[in-house]
């Protein structure tokens, strides 16, 4: 829509009242103080109208990202027409809910006849589908005396979907009496060689040691290390009041803590071990199983999941979470951990010998800049409350340490694979 700014009026009535005054006072000379106002007014009325020959490109360098991951969204503006565009201002439409952590989705410039011109920003989505509104732009003419307001169909990316991305996890090596992927100690069928023993009859030819038997004349059978499946079950804390929003915007607590059992989930899954799923609150519990069907049940499961409201009862969840544990089964519980409920739970399942793997996003640290994480420990820049908040978790994560649970700090300005396998390194179970 093309329209006429009533930019120089006022120049027009500053012309009309230096003629009107070199009229009364009889001095010429005055109207050459007129002059210059009158070219700006001609320089308006001539000006031609912004030409409207202006196509965009939009583009995402990840339409699937993980929570908590930033992804740059990339504008091009390209001029299809044969006249400078003196001024563009484009204002591309965020998803509601979707925080710029880094540029603006705003920007202003010249764009030459052929010329293609690109503006980049960054977006922090939380989990969930969006969508991409229609640019607006405006564009006006070397005098700013026409507007041409334009919502252009966009080409590229319109929409993106922020999901539980998932990746590999290392476990502990409790394990049952299924074929797996997790080697244990224990000598069988195998691909790693795991020791030599004497030679009984009735074992395979394929696994004799047939260079010994040409340099000792010994018999001796090859045993490989066994692989069995584990028993996993990832744990969420699924109360809405232990949650937190992320310094930078974007992703939850509840969102992280989603996402880091999901990604696990499926590795678990996809290495044959028997995986089961359980939001605390909530009361949703899927058994440990395999295949398919575990997945889409968990998948459902999430898709419908909210936080609770409901303050927690931690001596009773503590004791429902283990009767519904099977034998030997290994936990994973994915929490903020911003209360002693979630300590008292991890003590409970601790002292009755189950292996527990605390993974807990700290809310405390930035998503998009890895300085944020320095700077909230400066007392000068912290609120009292921040602080004390900051200290009570670190008195629980070194509490759970104690109690001989494998915990990932997560610090949210690197990937969360970095903090499991650190976490896991220094208590040696990463292999």
């Amino acid at each position: 829509m093309s329209r006429r700014l009533p930019r120089w009026q006022g120049a027009l009535v500053v012309t009309l009242l230096v003629s009107l005054a070199a009229v009364l006072l009889g001095a010429p000379a005055l109207f050459m103080l007129g002059v210059v106002p009158l070219g700006y007014v001609l320089v308006s009325i001539v000006s031609a109208d912004p030409a409207t020959t202006l196509s965009l490109e939009r583009t995402i360098d990840d339409d699937r990202p993980r929570p908590g991951q930033p992804i740059r969204v990339t504008l091009s503006m390209t001029n299809e027409g044969d006249r400078v565009l003196p001024d563009v201002r484009l204002n591309d439409v965020v998803p509601d809910d979707v925080p710029v952590i880094d540029g603006s989705s705003a920007t202003a410039t010249a764009i030459r006849p052929g010329e293609t011109v690109t503006h980049e920003y960054e977006l922090l989505p939380p989990r969930g589908e969006y969508q991409f509104g229609s640019p607006r732009v405006r564009v006006r003419n070397l005098a700013s005396s026409a507007l041409d307001t334009l919502e252009p169909d966009v080409d590229g990316t319109t929409s993106f979907t922020c999901e539980t991305l998932l990746d590999s996890f290392s476990l502990h090596d409790q394990t049952i009496q299924y074929v797996g992927r997790t080697p244990t100690d224990d000598g069988g069928n195998g691909i790693e060689f795991y020791a030599a023993r004497e030679y009984r009859h009735g074992d395979p030819i394929n696994r004799i040691d047939w260079h010994r038997l040409a340099r000792t004349g010994e018999l001796a059978t090859i045993e490989h290390r066994e692989e069995r499946a584990v028993t996993m079950v990832f744990l969420v804390d699924d109360r809405r009041d232990v949650h937190r929003g992320s310094l930078s915007g974007g992703p939850d607590s509840f969102d992280l803590t989603l996402y880091a059992a999901s990604r696990g989930l499926l590795a678990s899954l996809e290495d044959g071990n028997r995986t089961g799923f359980g939001l605390l609150q909530h009361g949703s519990w899927i058994d440990p199983g395999s295949g398919s069907d575990v997945r889409q049940r968990v998948e459902e499961t999430i898709d419908d999941e909210a936080p609770h409201r409901i303050r927690a009862d931690g001596g009773r969840l503590a004791i429902d979470i283990e009767n519904r544990l099977p034998r030997n089964a290994q936990v994973v519980f994915c929490s903020p951990l911003t209360d002693d409920t979630a300590v008292d739970l991890i003590e409970y399942l601790r002292l009755r010998g189950r292996a527990v793997t605390v993974i807990s996003p700290d809310m405390t640290t930035s998503v998009s800049d890895s300085e944020s994480a320095t700077a909230i420990d400066a007392t000068t820049n912290t609120p009292p409350g921040a602080m004390i908040s900051r200290l009570e978790r670190r008195n629980r994560l070194d509490e759970l340490r104690g109690l001989g649970s494998t915990v990932v700090d997560w610090n949210l300005a690197e990937p969360l694979s970095v903090d499991i396998v650190r976490a896991l390194r220094s208590t040696g179970v990463a292999r």
